[in-house]
């Protein structure tokens, strides 16, 4: 595979990285906390409920980040591959 076409390649990765990250982030599970007061919890022990809820949360939006974060950095490979290309073929910039 060429320069050129891995730069696609993994341009589309990083598209398909970041629409994942969007959609973890819509999913109804990350509104929950909405409606998790003391009542809404069976058991004796709502607050640790709450506090599961939100560490899960919070893995779910490192998750997001970490797929930007790697899109991020199939971007930059990307960028670097063109460059590569346009320097083989006499291009400046």
């Amino acid at each position: 595979m060429d320069a050129a076409a891995r730069a696609d390649q993994l341009r589309r990765r990083a598209r398909h990285l970041r629409h994942l990250a969007a959609r973890i982030e819509q999913l109804p599970v990350m509104q929950l906390e909405r409606w998790a007061d003391d009542d809404t919890w069976r058991g004796p022990r709502p607050l640790l409920c709450r506090n599961t809820l939100q560490r899960n949360q919070h893995q779910l939006h490192a998750a997001a980040d970490d797929l930007r974060s790697r899109a991020w950095q199939f971007e930059l490979e990307a960028d670097h591959l063109d460059a590569v290309a346009r320097s083989q073929i006499g291009l400046a910039g």
